[in-house]
């Protein structure tokens, strides 16, 4: 069995993906890790490596360059779930794989995501209400790739800090719809975040 985790950026999807590699034997597809290979000259010459890289290249939604960069990121996501897709229907045995997308994989077409549908168990790692507060203070701590869409709306005079800080529960709320169309199977937020879970919680709730 294949499984995919979705979900938002720092939810806990790289750490139970590791997981599911170092205790129950899955081959790990790091799509951040792809898409940065994707981008990787412009990434080269921008400064660091890996998903913090990343997202001080691509940037905020209130700076200049960022229409440019997301719509750059969002083509190489695109191009990578081709290639996962692709893969899925070629794989005909070895190791199960952990898909470890990224938190806008939602925004690639239903026909590329098809596979992940199809040949794999898709897992949405929730993020409840209560703890959005608790993932901006991430976002901002552990800078991830971030793809507002129109979801970023500053008011007039609002510093671009609090307007990030105010748009960011609706991003929330607008993608938890969505992941959740998307998944075969949610897991509560209590629940994968509780001290007690482990490897077969992540693998039961896909079974």
């Amino acid at each position: 069995m294949h499984i995919t985790l979705i979900g938002m950026s720092n939810i806990g999807k790289s750490y139970w993906a590791r997981r599911l590699v170092a205790e129950a034997g899955f081959e790990l597809v790091d799509c951040d890790g792809l898409i940065e290979q994707k981008l990787g000259p412009e990434l080269q010459a921008a400064g660091p490596a890996g998903t913090r890289g990343m997202a001080a290249w691509m940037g905020q939604p209130y700076e200049q360059h960022y229409a440019e960069t997301s719509r750059k990121y969002r083509d190489a996501e695109v191009a990578v779930m081709q290639e996962v897709g692709a893969r899925l229907k070629a794989k005909t045995g070895g190791k199960p794989l952990i898909i470890d997308t990224t938190g806008s994989v939602i925004y690639v077409r239903d026909g590329d995501l098809e596979p992940l549908k199809s040949f794999t168990r898709i897992v949405y790692l929730e993020a409840s209400k209560a703890h959005a507060e608790t993932l901006f203070a991430r976002y901002k701590l552990d800078p991830k790739p971030n793809i507002w869409l129109d979801h970023f709306r500053p008011l007039q005079g609002e510093a671009p800090g609090d307007a990030l800080h105010r748009c960011y529960p609706e991003l929330l709320a607008s993608r938890a719809r969505s992941y959740a169309r998307l998944a075969h199977v949610t897991i509560p937020y209590e629940q994968h975040r509780d001290h007690r879970a482990n490897v077969a919680t992540i693998i039961g709730a896909a079974s």
